[in-house]
């Protein structure tokens, strides 16, 4: 083979000018050639796209949608759509799907992500215990694990706010993709691209659900209270609406979609590393029947000035916002995208948001293994587990007395260990 990097000179015949007019006329046969083969291509593509319905360009979401007008009617059922708006169509085969494993609950799809899975939810999960965290739908293991439910979503898929979780794999499968749609801030572009989460029922068919906050929060107490967006259920539209506050105030993106107590939540969570231990969220509300999410996407931008945890302070310049409550900022005016009648009953109280702290209980067992951990309101009661019980040894039989720290009106962090009366046995 001939190298390239060095070609053979080749030698010049006794007639070089019949010869260079000879490639001349050949070179330019070529181009014209060429040019032809071109144009035949290009007008059999359009004839292909023509028949098939098969644009393969790339538009702007400004582009798809420039003059898109959609007409409904108050309480008109419509079919979702992608934010370019072209219709919905993916399906699941339930049937199969259960067969394979009656856990899956659900099928969250963020079309143009690598977020397509299905959902389960294992009736034995509680605190400390996540089946799926590195098992597949079909019960295999695998570090990745699955898409699941959080178990203080007690209703399941019918759960006033659906929490889920999924690892955030390097690889940017399970929700790797949430970490795309910001860091420190918020990327417009990408989100304007993905706006909206289809979370499929085998009873509710396709379901779309608009993205109306997305935040970095934090685990640890050392980065500041944690806001604890693991509410499933309410027990107080005011404590609902107070929850959708404190979820927007957060968002790196100011969207302006309208929220009340009659709505549905769907949250995504997983973990991220703008500090240690932080978890990105999306928060998501089920569209209503009869609307259209262009408007909330062509209108959204950058959140001005999003709440973070404390630790963000002390590396960025700004003061954080001051966090108050629902009803206090809609008595002000403050907020313009609460759409209900306004008669909320019951407390807006929330778990460890600001002002109100929180402290870890953990009850251990007679040989220091830990029984139970529970995180408790300041001036609340822990539950103590059932009375450990203690085996007997040579000389002792021993009898459950007590805990020995006082359990009530918790003000710190604590570890409990029990108490027993030992009786010497019989020699």
């Amino acid at each position: 083979m001939e190298d390239m990097n060095n070609p053979v000179i080749l030698e010049e015949t006794s007639a070089p000018n019949n010869s260079k007019k000879k490639k001349i006329v050949n070179l330019v046969t070529v181009a014209v050639l060429s040019a032809v083969l071109i144009a035949l291509c290009i007008f059999s593509a359009v004839i292909l796209i023509d028949k098939c319905g098969a644009d393969t360009s790339v538009a702007s979401y400004d582009e798809a949608t420039k003059d898109e007008t959609v007409i409904v009617t108050e309480n008109e059922k419509t079919d979702p759509t992608t934010p370019d708006g072209k219709v919905y169509t993916a399906k699941q085969d339930w049937e199969e799907l259960l067969k394979i494993n009656d856990e899956i609950k659900a099928w969250v799809d963020i079309p143009g992500t690598r977020v397509n899975y299905p959902v389960l939810k294992h009736e034995g999960d509680g605190y400390g215990s996540q089946y799926y965290l590195h098992r597949n739908y079909d019960l295999s293991y695998t570090f990745a694990g699955s898409i699941f439910i959080d178990y203080r979503s007690t209703q399941g898929v019918n759960s006033k706010n659906i929490i889920t979780h999924g690892h955030k794999m390097n690889n940017g499968t399970m929700y790797g993709d949430l970490i795309k749609y910001g860091a420190y801030e918020g990327d417009l572009e990408y989100f304007k691209e993905h706006p909206t989460v289809f979370f499929n029922t085998p009873e509710g068919g396709n379901e779309q659900w608009m993205i109306i906050s997305y935040f970095k929060t934090n685990t640890l107490n050392a980065h500041g209270d944690f806001f604890n967006y693991f509410m499933g259920e309410f027990s107080s539209d005011a404590q609902f609406m107070n929850y959708v506050y404190n979820v927007k105030i957060r968002s790196l993106f100011d969207i302006d979609v309208p929220v009340n107590e009659d709505d549905q939540l769907l949250v995504l969570s997983t973990c991220s590393h703008e500090y240690t231990d932080f978890r990105t969220v999306i928060v998501a509300r089920k569209i209503r029947d009869g609307e259209t999410v262009i408007p909330y996407v062509k209108s959204a931008k950058l959140a001005e000035n999003p709440v973070w945890p404390e630790v963000y302070y002390s590396d960025h310049y700004g003061t954080r916002p001051e966090v108050t409550s629902f009803k206090t900022e809609l008595q002000k005016g403050n907020i313009d995208w609460y759409d209900g009648e306004g008669k909320l009953t019951g407390s807006e109280w929330l778990v460890t948001v600001e002002g109100n702290s929180s402290y870890s209980v953990t009850f251990l067992d007679w040989d220091g293994s830990i029984l139970s951990t529970q995180t408790v309101p300041q001036g609340h009661d822990a539950v103590p587990p059932a009375d450990p019980v203690r085996p007997d040894d040579d000389y002792y039989t021993y009898t459950f007395r007590c805990w020995q720290l006082d359990y009530t009106n918790v003000n710190r962090n604590m570890a409990i260990a029990p108490s027993y009366d030992a009786t010497l046995k019989n020699q």
